[in-house]
């Protein structure tokens, strides 16, 4: 069970690092909820905020 439990607790980290870097290149933010976007949207797919503004 010991390799089972590694090796998901590699994904994980995996996963949080990717999503880390993934917001860091982000180009748009909700200003509701701080999601970060790489597309200029009319709503949040989040929380739904009507809100999107440029970062930077």
């Amino acid at each position: 069970m010991s390799l089972f439990r590694d090796l998901g607790k590699k994904v994980e980290e995996f996963k949080q690092a990717s999503q880390s870097a993934a917001s860091e290149e982000a180009d748009y933010e909700c200003r509701d909820c701080g999601e970060r976007l790489f597309t200029d949207r009319e709503a949040c797919p989040e929380c739904g905020g009507d809100v999107v503004a440029v970062t930077g």
